[in-house]
């Protein structure tokens, strides 16, 4: 495999004009393939994007350890003010942050304690946040359903039926989000809920690979609820 590849880069450097026909044949076949790829996507995304939310929906303690990940990242950005690049995951024993623009672990265990402490004190909003992963599958579900829909009513697949299921998920997406964020993937009573402890976890995982050029920071904050 890798001599093959060798000899493919080999050939693409020193004769790149052998590469025009095969790239000709690849770009016919993705445009081809491209709206049978976007209708299979869509049905899936319809099947599967609920069953997600429904999965979180049901679990309480990831619902309130999301809350509390969404109200962290909104402390630090309110601290630093400006957007940070920082993601994370809940679970049902804590959440993970990561990113490039997340500060010392002291700093973000002091977000941490601070985010809990205002929800607890009526600032609810705080589990909320405008680029939770939540936002974007339901961009992602309105954008199947529309296109489905535009699809079956049109009788046929087409650039315009693609645009407008596009314009029409951007619109909605937002408000939709964020009711899902509201009532469906976040809980944010966490009253109940311990901070046990916070752990630095390496972001690339068992990889033996080092990115030196983006450091990112990783942590897991572990919790424990009452049942």
């Amino acid at each position: 495999m890798l001599i093959s590849l060798l000899i493919f880069l080999m050939l693409a450097i020193l004769f790149p004009y052998l590469l025009l026909p095969m790239l000709i044949f690849l770009g016919i076949g993705f445009l081809f393939l491209l709206p049978y790829v976007i209708v299979f996507n869509s049905f899936y995304n319809i099947i599967t994007i609920p069953w997600q939310i429904i999965k979180i929906a049901t679990d309480r303690r990831v619902r309130k350890n999301h809350s509390l990940e969404h109200a962290t990242i909104n402390v630090l950005e309110q601290r630093y003010g400006r957007p940070l690049q920082a993601g994370g995951l809940a679970y049902s024993n804590g959440f993970s942050l990561s990113g490039p623009d997340l500060p010392p672990i002291y700093e973000v265990m002091s977000a941490v304690k601070e985010a809990q402490f205002r929800m607890i004190n009526g600032e609810t909003d705080l589990a909320i946040h405008p680029r939770c992963g939540t936002s974007i599958a339901a961009a992602n579900f309105l954008f199947s359903l529309a296109f489905i829909i535009v699809l079956f009513y049109g009788h046929h697949l087409s650039l315009i039926n693609v645009i407008l299921a596009f314009l029409l998920a951007n619109i909605l997406a937002k408000p939709f989000g964020r009711v899902l964020q509201k009532y469906f993937t976040t809980y944010p009573k966490v009253d109940d809920v311990a901070i046990q402890d916070i752990y630095v976890q390496s972001p690339y995982g068992n990889s033996p690979f080092t990115i030196m050029f983006t450091p990112t920071r990783s942590y897991f904050i572990k919790t424990y609820q009452a049942k």
